[in-house]
């Protein structure tokens, strides 16, 4: 699971060689990461763009690429990054290899600027009408502490409460509307036989995977889990929902290998064999169309259960390189991916959303009446609707500290779910590592 560079001694090493960089700033961080470059800023356009992705529909990121290359009459290298990509990414920019254009999510827009390696966007040309053109919520999901733009959207999403409505009228009920009712109705679903196992999320050690359904769900029960000065609040709601894990694990209302599961759980959702879901908004494109699904037209969102009937809420982005080979054809690649082609046309973002249900910052799309059709065919768009007004963003990402302590705390939940340790152990561990990566990575 993930990559090598998170296990035993190469960690530590990593990590080590990793401080150093992000602890010295920008020009500590120029000089060891981008050697040789002075001089290029000037590029020739025979000289490729350098851009590096994650593991997703590569295929049609790189077709993507070829229609960028005959617009522009441009020249780009794209690179898929397999395995834990962030990590990944960092290690190659603290080994030296240059890239113009990268794809990350929030919790590394100011962590990757403030080692030098990426820049923000203000000053660029076109800039401010962009942000106009877009929800204010991930113009502040894509905006650095101090106001700057930090990156274009790649994406927007919000993690999603889904059902299956087969199970749901087999047992007649309706979704719950708080977690103690939720695990009501999964112990009637098991001891009825209607679901083995009726809940179903991604438990898995990975950046998109058990942090970001623990959020949500944090979230939806008010948990604040850190102030707005990111000092922790792991407060009563926090527990509960810790607890809450750990009881559908005891109960065995989830699989028992979900730690293992591959493609965040989706494919096991898929099956019908489950009642319920967190899962990437999204992902009910695919519960909701036959080629990928046994219950498809039968897959529902419902509101988050919990206090505040919230969620997690992200933007993930495309950030520029601080050393560009070329600042202008670099901002060319960015706005085509991130935003509107010099055509007019939203080549990428309304393709995301028709073929695969992603949504995007950009008004535009998501008001386009052909997207809105689309989207209304596999969710309820009502429900989604109020989901997102009542999403929560995680502003604690927008710290240098946060992924090292994220990482920490996804394996230390995992152990405390299977009963290795106790809340108050977990707990204090938690909050010491805040303490620890505050003093590895100060603001």
């Amino acid at each position: 699971m993930g990559s090598d560079l998170f296990r035993g001694s190469e960690l530590q090493s990593f990590l080590a060689r990793r401080r150093a960089i992000l602890k010295g700033g920008l020009a500590a961080a120029a000089g060891m990461a981008l050697p040789g470059l002075i001089g290029r800023a000037q590029a020739a356009p025979a000289e490729p763009l350098q851009f590096i992705g994650w593991q997703y529909n590569p295929q049609i990121v790189a077709e993507n690429v070829e229609i960028f290359k005959k617009l522009y009459d441009e020249n780009v290298n794209y690179e898929l990054v397999p395995g834990e990509y962030h990590a990944v990414a960092e290690t190659k920019l603290i080994g030296g290899q240059h890239i113009d254009m990268m794809y990350s999510e929030e919790d590394r827009l100011l962590r990757w600027n403030k080692a030098g390696w990426t820049r923000t966007l203000d000053g660029l040309p076109g800039v401010d009408e962009i942000k106009s053109k877009m929800y204010d919520i991930n113009v502040h999901n894509l905006s650095l502490p101090n106001g700057e733009l930090g990156g274009l959207p790649y994406y927007t999403g919000f993690n999603s409460f889904v059902c299956n409505e087969k199970h749901l009228d087999a047992a007649k009920i309706e979704p719950p509307a708080s977690w103690e009712e939720f695990l009501d109705q999964c112990r009637k679903l098991k001891t009825d036989k209607i679901a083995e196992y009726p809940y179903i999320s991604a438990w898995g050690r990975q950046w998109a995977s058990i942090s970001w359904e623990l959020f949500s769900m944090w979230y939806s029960e008010g948990a604040k889990v850190f102030d707005e000065n990111f000092e922790p609040v792991f407060d009563q709601p926090f527990k509960d929902i810790l607890q809450l894990h750990r009881t559908l694990y005891e109960e065995q209302m989830i699989p028992q290998d979900v730690f293992t599961h591959l493609g965040e759980s989706v494919p096991n959702f898929a099956t019908g064999a489950h009642t319920y879901m967190v899962v990437h908004e999204y992902d009910q494109k695919v519960f909701n169309t036959p080629e990928t699904s046994q219950i498809a037209g039968a897959c529902r969102n419902a509101l988050m259960p919990g206090k505040t009937r919230s969620t997690f809420i992200w933007t993930a982005a495309y950030q520029m390189s601080a050393n560009p080979i070329d600042e202008q054809r670099v901002w060319d690649l960015m706005q085509f991916f991130g935003g509107k082609a010099k055509d007019g046309n939203y080549y990428v973002a309304k393709r995301w959303a028709l073929e695969f249900g992603l949504s995007t910052p950009h008004k535009e799309v998501m008001e386009d009446p052909e997207v809105v059709e689309s989207f209304s065919k596999w969710k309820d768009l009502d429900v989604s609707t109020q989901q997102l007004e009542s999403a929560t963003t995680r502003d604690v990402a927008k710290s240098t500290w946060f992924p090292e302590w994220d990482w920490y705390m996804m394996g230390e939940v995992q152990d405390y779910i299977r009963g290795q340790t106790e809340m108050d152990e977990l707990i204090d561990r938690l909050q010491a590592k805040v303490v620890e990566v505050k003093q590895m990575y100060p603001d």
